[in-house]
């Protein structure tokens, strides 16, 4: 697998998210949306664009700049956490019988997609110093884009007989099969794909059966209290 090309995959995934949010934000920007979603649209696009700028810096064999820029993540990281959180509680609407069913698991979709984010961002600091795992982790904080990505894209297709995230899902957990695949020969970093299926798989599983939960319920209820939004 030559990662040296990764900047090209993320210009498409960046492609991707833009058609994605193309109806329901890029095409309204200026139509009224709350500040919490511009505010996490800008620093998801600050994400993607350092992603795609720190893979052509090694790709260049710029390690100065790229070790000077990756510095930067330090602070964006907990701005881009800061901006899901609220824009996730700005979401929630308390009715006269609790919260609906779709704001339960879409919280959930939510806090585990960046749970997941920030597991393979630390694991990509913890590794800083080798390259082989650095940059996989670094690749698959950009996966949890995919789902709310592809989950906006209008395709006019007939109702599915079942959930949306069974298909979102299934397109991670394929593109991480393929790299696994890919990295069967290679001697450093390709435990990293392996692990990170685990981690959506467990995180998939538990949104496809926890969200009705008592517990969840309970968190979700709250989360929703609090005055933070």
């Amino acid at each position: 697998m030559e990662l040296n090309k990764s900047a090209f995959y993320f210009i498409v995934l960046l492609l991707l998210a833009i058609v994605g949010f193309w109806d329901t934000y890029f095409s309204q920007i200026f139509n009224g949306h709350s500040r919490y979603i511009h505010f996490h649209a800008v620093t998801m696009l600050l994400w993607m664009l350092m992603l795609i700028s720190q893979a052509f810096l090694i790709r260049y064999k710029k390690n100065s700049l790229h070790r000077l820029f990756g510095k930067l993540s330090y602070f964006l990281v907990p701005i881009l956490t800061t901006s899901l959180i609220l824009l996730a509680h700005s979401q929630i609407t308390i009715y006269d019988y609790g919260l609906s069913h779709r704001r339960l698991y879409l919280l959930f979709l939510q806090l585990s997609l960046l749970v997941i984010f920030l597991f393979a961002y630390m694991m990509a600091i913890l590794y800083r110093h080798s390259a082989a795992y650095h940059a996989r982790y670094m690749i698959c904080t950009s996966l949890t884009l995919i789902d709310p990505a592809i989950a906006r894209i209008p395709l006019d297709i007939p109702t599915l007989p079942f959930r949306y995230q069974f298909v979102t899902f299934a397109i991670v957990d394929l593109i991480l099969v393929c790299f696994i695949f890919l990295e069967r020969k290679q001697k450093q970093g390709r435990s990293v794909f392996s692990a990170m299926l685990g981690v959506f798989l467990l995180f998939q599983l538990l949104n496809l059966s926890w969200t009705d939960s008592q517990a969840w319920n309970s968190f979700t209820l709250w989360f929703a209290k609090l005055e933070i939004t």
